[in-house]
């Protein structure tokens, strides 16, 4: 991007993408004094409300798994957000490049994940597109555990349409949507992360263990509820689906790390030695087994 481009107060840098939606340039500004991802929305039908809407709840969370929003705004009738720049990589790039994830590491992304997602509810928006190309990898210092990931385009995401990864069939529907949307889709991601391939939109999911030999079938009980058609049957919350999948790699003897306290890498480092770390309490351990005890009862039904 030659010469000295700019958008609003903004200087361009570099073009980051530029697709049939939105437009995403490295941009420096000047108030914060550093770089910047600058996101100019392409418009879209009923867009302008939402993110009018929801960017001034967004620009007020806090969560070290969600993106952090410095500011948005208008600018010649092209509505803007500018986040925080982070240097790593798209997750979809890392399936891309090593296949699907080993079962720990994909429970460890879902469920840092999982915490943005809480915290979003919480707030009462849902992201309508949780999937690889919208969550961002940075890797943590050696020795600190794994990769931190954190969710984006939280407020910006055009929603169910044809690139959407995972979405949810109300939400594909048109109909009234809310955090359990969010829990199909991560289900979905979380399918993915394990096997390597995306459920397919409208049909019963098959068991991840089916497709992938090797994978704990502890697991599939947990998959197959958070991608329930009926909302009512899915977790009810991201953070309890992502408490029953630790439970369920415990139970199949992997161990399990413990959740991140933040995106830093400051906490998480395991102990000296090998360990098996249970999630706390009781509820998301009889969660695991009463989804395996469901999911094998389907599958001996289909069978006979």
């Amino acid at each position: 991007m030659g010469g000295d481009r700019r958008f609003g107060s903004y200087r361009l840098l570099d073009l980051l993408g530029d697709g049939d939606t939105d437009q995403l340039v490295r941009a420096h500004d000047p108030a914060l004094g550093r770089d910047v991802v600058l996101r100019v929305l392409a418009p879209q039908p009923g867009r302008r409300e939402r993110f009018l809407r929801e960017l001034p709840v967004v620009l007020r969370l806090a969560e070290p798994h969600l993106v952090r929003v410095h500011r948005y705004g208008d600018v010649g009738g092209r509505l803007f957000v500018a986040t925080e720049l982070v240097e790593g990589e798209h997750l979809a790039e890392v399936l891309a490049r090593t296949g699907p994830l080993d079962p720990a590491r994909a429970v460890d992304v879902v469920g840092q994940l999982a915490r943005a997602l809480d915290v979003v509810h919480a707030a009462g928006l849902v992201h309508r597109d949780v999937g690889a190309s919208h969550v961002l990898v940075r890797a943590r210092p050696a020795g600190t555990g794994g990769d931190a990931v954190l969710l984006a385009d939280l407020g910006t995401a055009p929603g169910a349409g044809r690139d959407s990864e995972h979405p949810a069939p109300e939400l594909a529907a048109g109909g009234p949507v809310d955090g359990r949307a969010d829990v199909f889709s991560l289900a979905g991601l979380l399918f993915e992360l394990l096997t390597g391939a995306r459920p397919e939109p409208g049909a019963d999911p098959p068991a991840p263990s089916a497709l992938r030999p090797g994978l704990p079938p502890e697991l599939d009980g947990v998959v197959q509820r958070g991608l329930a058609a009926d909302p009512e049957r899915r977790w009810t919350s991201a953070g309890g689906m992502a408490a029953a999948a630790r439970a369920a790699l415990a139970l199949s003897g992997v161990e399990v790390a413990r959740p991140a306290d933040d995106a830093t890498g400051m906490t998480g480092e395991r102990a000296p030695g090998p360990r098996r770390i249970v999630p706390a309490g009781a509820a998301a351990l009889l969660a695991v087994l009463a989804a395996t005890v469901l999911q094998r009862r389907r599958s001996s039904g289909r069978r006979r």
